[in-house]
């Protein structure tokens, strides 16, 4: 457990960023369970991500989150970026997923939604994931800006997600809250 809190109190010095970037191409949703190769350049350097085939996902990693500058911005998945809703960036995962979020110290969690691609950092540990600010909110981390988390993907509400994802989508949105619908036990944020 020291270890664990000498590690974040270290990397929490060493500075960070709380920016994701977007992908200059959106995915289309026939696309979305096929595993796909791209590629991303931005500030911190050049990216080559294979996504994976499946929705199968259980990862521990730092979680960061992306706010205000990219606030109703095209996500990959072509929706604008709510930074009050619950949804995530992955680097991997098929989009949409429902994902599970665990706040590794307190036990706590949330569900999120995964419709972009990210983070993107060279510096410093892993980051497995980019929430939200309604998600960091939730999660109560957004003054530290990471923390350590457990990501796991919930395999049968992502699927039916995947197959009801078109009549979500309205004028490039999709309803506040939507993740709320596809899992039984939802925390109130």
């Amino acid at each position: 457990m020291v270890r664990l809190f000498v590690f974040l109190l270290a990397f929490l010095l060493s500075g960070c960023t709380n920016q994701l970037f977007f992908l200059s191409e959106r995915i289309d949703a026939k696309q979305v369970a096929k595993a796909q190769t791209y590629n991303i350049k931005n500030s911190h350097g050049h990216f080559t991500v294979q996504s994976k085939e499946d929705y199968h996902l259980d990862e521990y990693g730092l979680a960061s989150y992306y706010g205000m500058d990219f606030h109703d911005r095209l996500t990959a998945l072509g929706i604008k970026y709510d930074q009050l809703d619950m949804v995530a960036a992955h680097p991997t995962i098929p989009l949409p997923a429902v994902l599970k979020v665990t706040k590794v110290k307190t036990g706590e969690f949330i569900y999120v939604l995964a419709v972009d691609r990210g983070p993107f950092v060279k510096k410093g540990k892993k980051r497995v994931i980019d929430l939200s600010v309604g998600a960091a909110r939730a999660l109560k981390f957004e003054k530290e800006g990471v923390t350590l988390v457990r990501v796991q993907c919930l395999v049968k509400q992502s699927e039916r997600l995947r197959k009801e994802w078109k009549k979500h989508v309205k004028d490039k949105k999709i309803p506040y809250n939507l993740v709320k619908g596809y899992c039984r036990r939802v925390y109130v944020w």
